[in-house]
């Protein structure tokens, strides 16, 4: 028996749209068609071996190669001397100028997994994007060393940048600092480190993307609500934290949770981005509306329908990319 032509293209109609609400599907909301492949393709990890999730997401970064589909002018891997080694840094730069703001990028990854690698496409579209010169710093990962190394690591490539005015071609006096997740809380942290050693001047803004705010305490809202099945979860945000944070360590130390920081009206001005279906996203809200009430100059968005590690790939759709567009309107107005 035969199908006529009309009832064939009822059927793939039909399957297309069950097949699209398969991949959109989720009990918060529909995401977008490609985000949704993602979650398909990856599976959770409930394991205990940080060692295991560095390896599985340095094989995603493999598979990812940027460098023919978004060229730079130049690109360098190099190494900034600081106290205890030298630190790889990978430097974007796709226009030179020495009025250019300078943009020192610090990757996410809860501080335990991530280099310079696995944000390269990212870094590239931020510098694509602003024309400005993006550096990327590669701290230590925990749990080989515990916090504050890696803060104290960007600290001081900060620093360094900003003392040594050959380093690069730009304006070492306008640094933008800029992170996801565990990177937006080094930005953030690292941007009070620099003002309490006397730098406020040379911050231009910071751009915190669904930071880590607070690591005090039980949490709730959409740390509970989104805490499984979304790219991160509650789980493995635990997993991160504990081998980051020294036993014993004070979970209100304001340069490990800059919530209860006290300088933090001499912030410059800062984007906060959060993603609509992502466990830090309330934290990232109250950050951003707490400096909103200090009379900061604050720019907060929400991506609605977005998962957490959204920001700069392709690969998770179009808001992502939408995301740099809106970075750069803000550095360019700020």
């Amino acid at each position: 028996m035969y199908l006529s032509f009309p009832l064939i293209i009822l059927i793939v109609i039909v399957a297309v749209y069950f097949l699209n609400r398969y991949l959109t599907y989720t009990p918060h909301g529909p995401i977008s068609l490609k985000s949704g492949l993602v979650l398909k393709v990856l599976k959770e990890y409930k394991g205990d071996d940080i060692f295991e999730v560095r390896r599985q997401f340095e094989k995603m970064s493999e598979r990812t190669n940027y460098e023919k589909k978004l060229p730079i002018t130049k690109v360098i891997n190099d190494k900034i001397p600081c106290s205890n080694r030298e630190v790889p840094v990978r430097i974007y730069h796709d226009k030179e100028s020495n009025q250019n703001p300078i943009i020192i990028f610090i990757h996410g990854g809860g501080w335990c997994i991530g280099d310079l690698n696995s944000h390269d496409q990212q870094c590239r579209r931020i510098a694509l994007e602003t024309g400005y010169p993006v550096i990327s710093v590669e701290y230590q990962l925990s749990p080989e060393v515990k916090y504050p190394v890696a803060l104290n690591e960007v600290t001081e490539v900060i620093e360094y940048i900003i003392k040594t005015p050959d380093y690069i071609k730009a304006d070492e006096n306008q640094i933008i600092l800029m992170g996801d997740s565990a990177g937006g809380n080094l930005a953030i942290t690292s941007a009070l480190k620099m003002i309490e050693l006397g730098y406020k001047d040379k911050l231009k803004s910071i751009v915190p993307i669904y930071p880590v705010i607070d690591c005090h305490g039980d949490k709730g809202g959409s740390y509970k609500q989104f805490d499984s099945g979304l790219i991160l979860t509650e789980h493995l945000m635990t997993l991160f934290s504990d081998q980051y944070i020294p036993e014993n360590q004070d979970l209100k130390d304001p340069y490990l949770s800059p919530i209860y920081s006290d300088k933090l009206s001499e912030l410059p001005p800062c984007f906060v981005l959060t993603a609509g279906f992502d466990p830090l996203r309330d934290e990232g809200e109250l950050f951003a509306n707490k400096l909103k009430s200090l009379g900061n100059t604050v720019l907060l968005k929400r991506y609605d329908n977005s998962l957490h590690s959204f920001f700069g790939q392709a690969e998770f759709g179009q808001k992502g990319l939408t995301a740099v567009e809106d970075i750069n309107r803000f550095i360019k107005d700020n």
